[in-house]
């Protein structure tokens, strides 16, 4: 099968893109993600590739950049299939994925983004209530002024008060999507159900050792944790850093949003969560990670992760969402550097050959408190739920309309 023979070189996309450069892209992530062309197939097994590492990318093309150079350098990575699930078109960050060589590659795209869908629902309609509505007198409720004014989501403030950040809503239906995407809709997984996911993002840094330590946590979990549903590879935790006391160690504890730092997440689990589907999407609260602990405490019991005690994932990007600070590429990039550095120090104590070993076991259960909020709309909570479902694609088309 040969690749889309829309190209990204026809219409330059600009926020202010006309209708005719809106339907054309809509309709080349429409057949890019029918297509599913992979890239360096010769590299792929049909019968043993093992991981997917699942890559979320939004528009950082300095991040992608350094992230794929890193790639490369992670021991097995061939044996693996990178799925990249963007929520944005560009053609310097396409350029990137198509050039890579080395693993083969998959790019699907989110096709109800901000960027397609720049002047409506799921993007910011006019009619739209602003996230803070202004207050003729203090007295005066939020959905109350939203209601007098007639904004077209005024009955579903958040329970805050709040309306509805584009920005930030989509994250939690891009994270959702590409999620149920990958394990419906990819033809070449569809016979085994064997894979494991390895959730990342374009500003993650993997060690050199990262899925070989992955494996072998899972070679090891009989005898370590026998009932740990996820694999963690980041580590938050100050120690994290040390290697040279904690290379060949591990962690236990039960799951929570802190241990969201390079996870994996097995068909098994998808199947589950699926399951939950109408309560993940109806949750006020903007954050997958969040929405997730609630359902691991409240529906799964508390299910176990084992972790890289020494850590194989490391966040670098101080430019996301949850980031107000100020921030460049070029302190980053600096990170980056430093971060290189730190593990070709820290070589020695990669790849250890020795059985890992028990660090801690946490037994204390961080329970829940509240919820964030953000996550209220009807409409998001309609177009959430659309991605559980192979079959529920008209569903998605009715809702974004209304």
């Amino acid at each position: 099968m040969k690749s889309s023979n829309l190209s990204l070189n026809r219409i330059t996309f600009t926020n202010t893109s006309n209708e005719l450069s809106l339907d054309y892209y809509r309709q080349y992530v429409k057949q890019k993600n029918h297509e599913q062309y992979m890239y360096n197939k010769n590299l792929f097994s049909s019968s043993t590739t093992r991981y997917i590492l699942l890559v979320q990318v939004h528009t950082r093309v300095v991040y992608l950049k350094k992230f794929i150079q890193m790639l490369q350098e992670v021991e097995t990575i061939n044996q693996s299939l990178v799925i990249f699930s963007h929520d944005f078109i560009h053609s310097d960050i396409n350029s990137l994925i198509t050039n890579i060589t080395f693993v083969p590659v998959i790019q699907i795209f989110y096709p109800f983004s901000q960027q397609l869908y720049p002047n409506e629902f799921p993007g910011l309609d006019p009619n739209d209530c602003q996230r803070d509505i202004p207050k003729q007198n203090r007295s005066q409720k939020d959905i109350h002024r939203a209601l007098a004014i007639r904004c077209k989501n005024a009955p579903y403030p958040d329970r805050y008060g709040h309306y509805r950040e584009v920005s930030i809503v989509q994250i939690k239906h891009h994270w959702w999507w590409k999620l149920n995407y990958v394990y419906n809709s990819i033809e070449i997984l569809q016979n085994r159900t064997d894979h494991l996911l390895l959730l990342l993002e374009e500003d993650f840094y993997l060690s050199p050792d990262a899925l070989v330590f992955l494996k072998k946590m899972e070679n090891e979990k009989e005898h370590l944790c026998p009932t740990c549903t996820f694999f963690t590879l980041g580590n938050l935790e100050k120690s994290g850093k040390q290697f040279g006391k904690l290379g060949s160690k591990i962690s236990v504890a039960y799951w929570h949003a802190r241990f969201n730092l390079g996870m994996t997440i097995s068909y098994q689990f998808w199947r589950l969560l699926v399951k939950y589907a109408e309560e993940f999407c109806t949750l006020d609260d903007y954050n997958w990670d969040w929405s997730l602990v609630h359902l691991a405490q409240q529906r799964f019991h508390f299910p176990r992760v084992m972790w890289s005690s020494a850590t194989r994932v490391i966040h670098l990007g101080s430019c996301g969402i949850h980031h107000k600070k100020f921030c460049s590429n070029v302190s980053d990039i600096a990170r980056w550097k430093e971060t290189e550095s730190f593990y070709r120090t820290n070589r020695k104590y990669l790849f250890p050959t020795t059985p890992l070993s028990l660090h801690t076991k946490h037994e204390n259960k961080r329970l829940v408190k509240q919820l964030n909020g953000g996550w209220s709309d009807l409409r998001d909570r309609q177009l959430c739920l659309s991605f559980a479902f192979k079959d529920a694609q008209n569903l998605s088309a009715i809702d974004i309309r209304t």
